[in-house]
């Protein structure tokens, strides 16, 4: 398997299943496996890109391949399961690695966390600043709304509905890919903000990648989707041209708490009657 468009981990901040819980859909994903076990969300995006470096990435590299050609990490949001701070670590650790440093990316108020790692060397297990000196890790700040280039492909960044660790909007990004097409990655969200709708309208989407952490649940709070949260959405994007019946949909970052096994939400999506494809996500699957 080449190292693109791969979805390494579909799961919300405890995975599924969650180690400490015995719930219906725990205990169905320990006994059937396969697509119904969910690793931390993280997206490969090609051998130099990735979308966010969270928890499970260690576990993750070894199933679908090593981070030795890594440069580029668009991190959504602060909270631990998208960005892991020990992984910095880890490549500081590797004895033959690249002599380009790994590039982190950050949106808005999510880069003052990087000023918490250099003022507190025991969070990163040693010194961030001195990682930074020595060319292993490197670290940008981007803005909302303001095209950037990362491996020689346009990004922009869109302002999403869910709140960090530093009570940041995380970010919701739009990449063009090589192949011509446009790739959004909708990780945590909620529902959209009016802003973010309204700046999409000047924008097309090839493949859309959305969350749906409470999958079939009815309205459980904010901060997350869940199913028809998501369809809801998505026929206002459909209305606005932002995406069309030729648009790959795609579902991800799924919690084992007011959801479905893997099947029954993909058959829900399938029912749907929305006009583009459905695809509830698993570890591995390939675009």
């Amino acid at each position: 398997m080449n190292k693109e468009l791969i979805f390494y981990g579909t799961g919300a901040a405890e995975a599924i299943p969650n180690p400490f819980c015995q719930c219906f859909l725990c205990q169905n994903a320990r006994k059937k496996g396969g697509k119904d076990v969910r690793t931390r969300s993280m997206f490969r995006i090609n051998e130099q890109v990735l979308l966010d470096l969270g928890a499970d990435s260690l576990v993750q590299a070894m199933k679908y391949g090593d981070f030795i050609h890594l440069e580029h990490v668009l991190i959504t949001h602060t909270h631990e399961d998208h960005f892991a701070s020990m992984m910095m670590s880890v490549r500081k650790m590797a004895t033959h690695r690249m002599d380009r440093p790994l590039h982190y990316y950050l949106t808005d108020k999510a880069y003052d966390l990087v000023a918490l790692y250099r003022d507190n060397p025991i969070i990163s297990k040693g010194s961030v600043g001195t990682m930074e000196e020595n060319g292993i890790i490197q670290f940008h700040k981007q803005e909302f709304g303001i095209p950037f280039y990362v491996a020689d492909m346009k990004v922009i960044a869109f302002r999403g509905n869910h709140l960090g660790n530093l009570n940041e909007n995380a970010a919701n990004y739009l990449i063009y890919l090589k192949n011509g097409k446009t790739l959004f990655y909708g990780l945590d969200t909620g529902y959209y903000l009016e802003e973010t709708f309204e700046e999409l309208k000047d924008y097309h989407i090839d493949y859309y990648i959305s969350e749906c952490t409470y999958g079939n649940s009815v309205d459980p709070g904010p901060g997350h989707l869940y199913m028809s949260a998501c369809l809801e959405i998505f026929e206002r994007l459909l209305e606005q041209g932002t995406i069309d019946s030729a648009t790959k949909i795609y579902l991800t970052h799924i919690n084992h708490c007011h959801t479905a096994d893997h099947d029954t939400l993909q058959r829900i999506a399938d029912e749907s009657g929305f006009p583009a494809e459905i695809t509830v996500a698993y570890d591995g699957l390939q675009i």
